[in-house]
């Protein structure tokens, strides 16, 4: 956290806060060093090899995040300063990445985040100071500790933050492609690179396939190269198939490769098939290997939260953290982010529409409430109302004008990537070198350029994966569907596709009459074995009995045991939880 206050303030911000400094800390990472000055404080947690820390209150580079690369090659802690300076360099950076730097005392703090802005960081303006900080908690404890009650509708609408917003009153979420600078109270944003947008020029189908090809091969080529024990997390979809896919066949054999999921999970099924077809040293691990007491699973949620800032669901990190507690946190090859180029949400929405109040309505009612919003019976019915309301209201600004599809291209990417991924992904990003060669720019860039028409039904990954590798192209995804088919599109896919659709339509529709939420995988048994806690010692979640946003009774019935919740509802609890307990200040 790096705090800046005039210097006729610093007799109330001189002195550093330390409650905000007891939310800087977690169960593996405490603060280091503390510089304090005339006109600011700086604490640093966490510090890696990667950091340059000059004399107390001098200069100092950090790095906040374990991958500093671009298409071509890693950046020393030297040049990512350096490239602060340059634009261009910025925008070749690979998500997730940022970095904080002070050239020498009394220099200005300069903190920039990724073109993406899927390394989270957060800010804060009081009267007479600023400040940017790695935890939103922690600026919450400067703004004075309130909650933001429209961001919190509307992450019991969505289960994720939308927008710049956060929980915590006053705390906004650093915007994409920006440089923060702190100087004597003041706080000014430099944007480096402007949004991607898919209202631009149309680049023809078989012309970014050929471009985006390129860009995979040459980053798979040169990152395994320089990295040999990368490992490949390899599951039964299309993304990381396409990353299979843009490794030199040469340097596939041998390879590990890692999947999580029980043994007749597709994902498993599907990636032990493609092991052993090209000789990948492959790795299986249940999420449900580990299964910790009731305790201790409290006690994993509320630090899940901590680490997602209760910006998205605990449940569904709490399974993968005991996960990666056993597994090397070396270097990983991740696929995610081909939402854009797939364009999944198209489906049911019109093909030539403009975007309107009403479309935006229907697409939150069908797919952006349905799979990680809260019960409404746990919530305070005029809360709930005020949520819904305002949550609509704030999408519809969101959204952009012009061709619907296009403007649901950009949502995907710049609000739930950017925050429900990003989210997730800040945690990965801090514990192992996770490269996506998927977030290169240029890649999402002509995944916007291509026509929505050309992307529906995954025709624009199924021809990319085509052009990487026919073979691979040949076998089925976990759907069922086979990317070659979806690529060259016709009559046969379009019924294949819509059949794979329907059931999933069939399942969306019965889950919402049912009221029923989809939880993420491994969430369930993390939820109920929270729930078992509560109600063994429901002194751990007294904390929720007089939140204005929940139903009182309904609190007391779910801890008596008379009724059980979701895990999507339950992780909105934890979250709440989270925010409201007391940082443990030395």
């Amino acid at each position: 956290m790096a705090l800046t206050f005039e210097r006729s303030a610093a007799p109330s911000w001189g002195n550093p806060s330390r409650a905000a400094l007891a939310r800087l800390t977690d169960d593996d990472v405490g603060v280091e060093r503390l510089d304090t000055g005339e006109d600011g404080w700086i604490a640093f947690a966490g510090a890696d090899e990667y950091d340059s820390l000059g004399p107390p209150s001098g200069a100092f580079s950090v790095v906040l995040g374990r991958l500093s690369r671009t298409r071509e090659a890693e950046l020393t802690t030297a040049e990512l300063t350096t490239a602060l300076s340059d634009d261009a360099s910025l925008r070749a950076l690979l998500p997730p990445f940022a970095v904080a730097h002070r050239a020498d005392r009394g220099a200005p703090v300069r903190v920039a985040t990724d073109w993406l802005g899927f390394r989270q960081l957060f800010w804060w303006r009081g009267e007479g100071a600023a400040a940017v900080s790695t935890s939103a908690r922690a600026l919450s404890e400067l703004a004075g500790g309130g909650l933001d009650m429209t961001s919190v509708g509307a992450q019991a609408m969505i289960g994720w933050q939308i927008g710049d917003g956060t929980p915590f009153a006053s705390v906004r979420a650093l915007r994409p492609a920006t440089v923060a600078t702190l100087l004597d109270g003041r706080l000014e944003f430099r944007q480096y690179a402007p949004p991607l947008t898919a209202s631009g020029q149309r680049v023809p189908l078989d012309d970014a396939v050929d471009e985006m090809a390129a860009i995979l091969r040459a980053w798979q080529s040169r990152y395994l190269e320089a990295h040999p024990d990368t490992v490949l997390q390899l599951t039964g979809g299309i993304d990381s198939r396409i990353l299979l896919g843009a490794i030199p066949p040469e340097q596939r054999r041998g390879m590990s490769a890692l999947t999580l999921g029980e043994e007749t999970h597709p994902d498993v099924v599907i990636s032990r098939k493609l092991a052993f077809r090209y000789g990948l040293r492959h790795e299986t691990h249940r999420l449900d290997a580990h299964v910790p007491t009731p305790s201790e699973a409290h006690q994993l949620a509320l630090s899940a939260a901590r680490a997602l800032e209760c910006q998205a669901s605990p449940m569904a990190l709490v399974p993968l953290l005991l996960v990666e507690a056993q597994l090397d946190q070396g270097d990983r090859l991740s696929g995610l982010g081909g939402e854009v180029a797939r364009g999944f949400y198209y489906a049911g929405q019109p093909a030539n529409a403009r975007t309107s109040p009403r479309l935006v309505e229907r697409l939150a009612e069908w797919r952006i409430f349905a799979n990680e919003s809260v019960e409404p019976a746990a919530l305070d019915p005029s809360f709930l109302a005020d949520a819904r309301d305002n949550t609509l209201s704030t999408l519809i600004a969101i959204f952009e004008s012009g061709e619907w599809l296009r403007a649901t291209d950009n949502f995907y990417l710049y609000n739930r990537m950017h925050r429900w991924g990003g989210a997730h992904g800040t945690v990965a990003a801090i514990r192992r070198r996770a490269v996506n060669p998927m977030f290169d720019r240029s890649f999402i860039e002509l995944a916007l350029a291509v026509a929505p028409e050309e992307k529906r039904d995954s025709r624009l990954l199924g021809r990319l994966m085509t052009r990487l590798d026919p073979e691979l192209a040949d076998m089925p995804l976990d759907s069922g569907l086979i990317p070659a088919r979806l690529g060259a599109g016709g009559l046969a896919t379009r019924l294949a596709v819509a059949s794979v659709t329907a059931r999933r339509g069939v399942g969306k529709l019965s889950q919402r009459l049912a009221r029923r939420r989809r939880p993420q995988l491994g969430a369930a048994l993390a939820a109920d074995l929270v729930l078992t806690h509560w109600r063994t010692s429901p002194s751990a979640c007294e904390g929720l009995y007089d939140l204005p946003m929940l139903d009182r009774r309904w609190v007391q019935g779910l801890v008596r045991g008379q009724y059980g919740a979701a895990p999507t509802t339950v992780a909105f609890l934890v979250n709440l939880l989270a925010m409201v307990s007391e940082p443990e200040a030395d």
